[in-house]
């Protein structure tokens, strides 16, 4: 389990940051970091409203929900299911070339010095949540941000979303996935 990204960080949380706390095993503070989430959004309203909505729909259905449930939905969804696995390389790659992959995401981390190994836990190095947290230490002019984005985050996002969209539109996971994909999908355009 990967720790959250408000836990021991300095840095004021950043929408990738507070995405990447919601796509990790729920905590007693997980309704809080959802509702952070829709606060952010509103305060960039340069991302569609569709994001936002999605991510109060997923409010909507959780807020009833005790934590244990939650835990269950997000065991079912993300660590059940191949389907929606958030180990994003298993979306692109098969074999030699998603273990190539791991080894490269692993590389970049530690040549931009990002605590992979005290973070991680027991997750991969292409694990959304990883990823996001990477992704929130660039700056938003490196290029390694652009084009990690446009070339492996977006691409295994949206297979993720079309896997929703035809299996899994009665998930509640389905809306904060649909929220992130509206998100990054606007960043990668405009890159």
């Amino acid at each position: 389990m990967i720790a959250a990204a408000s836990e021991g960080s300095t840095k004021e949380s950043s929408l990738y940051s507070i995405f990447s706390t919601l796509f990790t095993y729920p905590t007693e503070y997980y309704k809080e970091m959802v509702q952070e989430c829709v606060t952010a959004l509103l305060n960039h309203p340069e991302y569609p409203s569709e994001a936002v909505d999605a991510v109060r729909t997923f409010q909507e259905k959780i807020k009833d929900m005790t934590l244990s449930d939650l835990e269950g939905e997000y065991s079912y969804t993300f660590e059940m299911s191949s389907d929606y696995t958030l180990d994003l390389g298993h979306h692109l790659f098969d074999g030699f070339k998603r273990a190539t992959t791991l080894l490269n995401i692993k590389t970049m981390y530690r040549r931009y010095d990002f605590p992979f190994e005290s973070i991680a836990k027991s997750e991969l190095p292409d694990h959304l949540s990883l990823i996001l947290r990477f992704l929130d230490m660039l700056d938003d002019d490196d290029p390694v941000r652009a084009d990690f984005r446009q070339d492996f985050v977006i691409r295994a996002l949206e297979k993720i979303d079309k896997n929703f969209e035809v299996k899994g539109k009665s998930n509640i996971f389905s809306h904060l996935e649909r929220a992130l994909f509206i998100v990054i999908d606007k960043d990668v355009k405009e890159a």
